[in-house]
Formats: C-alpha cells, sequence, structure tokens
C-alpha cells in the first residue's frame, strides 16, 4: 500500500528506473555506469526529419528498441513510424484509434496506450501489426515496463499488467518515478515503501531513466533536468544539443544500445554515449 500522496494520472508520465529493471540488470555483462548529476553524457550525431513541420505536434512520443529501430508516434497523422538508427525509414504503421504514450515491450513489440478506448495495443515494428489488444475497465495513459510486465497510469490508479497472461498483478518489486501535471516528480521507493518529491523549475513534460537509475526530465521551460536516482536532487543539463530543447515531445534511453533518442519539431535527434 503507498504511503502519502497518491498519484493521479491524467495526461502524464510513468517511469521506472533502469538498474530496477530486470531486463537491464544484465545488460550483455556490461558495466553500469554511475553518472554526476548534470554531467556530459552523450554527443549527438544524427538528426534526420520524419514528417512536414505541419503534421507534427510536441506530443510525438519516440522510444528505441534493444535491436536499435526507432520508433515514433504521430499523434496528428495517428501514426506510428519505424526507422533504423541511422535515419532511414523501414515502415509506418496507420493507428485507427487515438494513442497517448509508448514503451517497448521486447526486441520488436511496443505497447501504446488508447486512453479514449481503455485499452493497450501491442505492435510488432518488424511485421508493422497488432499482435495483441488488452482491454482495460480504466482510461490508460502513461505506460512502462517492470520485469516483464506493464506499469500502466490510470486515473487514480497503477495497473500492473502481464502482457502474456493478460491479467493485473498486485504487487511488484522496483521504484517509479511518476507526474501529476504540475511542478512536482515524485519517486516511489519499493524499499521503504515510501513516496518523496522534489520540484522541479517547470512542468515535467516527458522523462526517461539512464542505466544508472537517475532521470532525464524534459520541462516547460525547454530545459532538461538530471535528476538523481532517489528523486530527491536534480541539476541542469548543459550539453550543448540538451540546453535548450523547445519543441520537444518525447525521449527515451535504450541501455542496450546506450543510445539517447528525442523529438525536436518535425525531427528525431540520436545521442550515443560517451
Amino acid at each position: 500500500m503507498l504511503k502519502k500522496e497518491q498519484p493521479v494520472y491524467v495526461k502524464d508520465k510513468i517511469m521506472i528506473p533502469m538498474d530496477k529493471k530486470e531486463n537491464t540488470s544484465n545488460i550483455i555483462g556490461q558495466e553500469r555506469k554511475s553518472f554526476s548529476l548534470g554531467q556530459d553524457i552523450f554527443y549527438q550525431y544524427l538528426q534526420f526529419t520524419t514528417a512536414p513541420l505541419s503534421d507534427s505536434s510536441p506530443g510525438d512520443i519516440v522510444v528505441m528498441t534493444d535491436d536499435g529501430h526507432v520508433a515514433c508516434l504521430n499523434h496528428i497523422n495517428a501514426s506510428m513510424k519505424i526507422y533504423n538508427t541511422d535515419g532511414s525509414h523501414v515502415g509506418t504503421i496507420p493507428l485507427e484509434r487515438e494513442s497517448w504514450d509508448m514503451t517497448v515491450v521486447n526486441n520488436s513489440t511496443v505497447a501504446v496506450t488508447l486512453p479514449d478506448f481503455c485499452c493497450i495495443d501491442i505492435f510488432d515494428i518488424h511485421n508493422e501489426q497488432i499482435v495483441k489488444s488488452m482491454q482495460l475497465t480504466t482510461m490508460c495513459f502513461g505506460i512502462t515496463t517492470l520485469k516483464n510486465t506493464l506499469v500502466v497510469g490510470c486515473d487514480r490508479r497503477t495497473l500492473i499488467i502481464d502482457p502474456l497472461r493478460q491479467r493485473r498483478l498486485c504487487c511488484f518489486n522496483g521504484d517509479i518515478f511518476y507526474t501529476v501535471g504540475n511542478y512536482d516528480l515524485f519517486h516511489y521507493s519499493h524499499v521503504d515503501n515510501n513516496i518523496s518529491k522534489v520540484q522541479l523549475p517547470s512542468r515535467s513534460l516527458s522523462m526517461t531513466t539512464l542505466q544508472d537509475g537517475s532521470a532525464y526530465v524534459i520541462c516547460d521551460d525547454d530545459s532538461v533536468q538530471h535528476v538523481s536516482s532517489d528523486g530527491k536532487k536534480y541539476k541542469r543539463v548543459t550539453t550543448e544539443e540538451l540546453k535548450s530543447l523547445g519543441w520537444t515531445g518525447g525521449i527515451n534511453y535504450n541501455p542496450v544500445q546506450k543510445k539517447l533518442v528525442i523529438t525536436y519539431g518535425n525531427s528525431i535527434r540520436v545521442f550515443d554515449e560517451y
């Protein structure tokens, strides 16, 4: 049972720190780095256009799969576009229903929330088709993955779902970052069953976790804030290409590829680790 303030999911995001995710705890035997807040971690090596500017929106979501594909939800065109990390276009999946958020399930599948339909669709981006559709009893918004399960932000509750058996789970092991639509970023710790919060300079728009459990949070003032893994401290990122992002909607880090991807206007920027 969570203590203190309960998360209220309206139009917000949730995420699991990387060091709490089962599928990243043993990433091809690589050594996990520990980052200092605000240090230069990434450098941009690629930027490619995804659509005409008139067909892009700040709400576009981007993720990178473990095999290196980039998937981008385009809300205006109601589609999911798939790219290689060199920017070449692989394919486009038309979406019949309005989407909200997206998370990587495994190498070739992503899960997409559809709040107006109280539904989660799972797509195979290689075959460019829906492989499963899960009907819920409540609207669903933010989504992330934890130990091969889906963690879904719904109206005043969090659902933990086994996508294989399509059933809800009553408990889980891990920490969660989440927002409730204001300047506060909340951190739920499974270890002591406690919720802490830190007030950011402005409202958070999108976020992702790095391999040490810290988080990059894009804020409404165009800044990127680097938040500690315990959710108690933060420092502004000063990397040149991340200093002021402007019209940005999505950000996602993949620990297998060691790459960061963000949407920027009508393009996607790809960053590599130093």
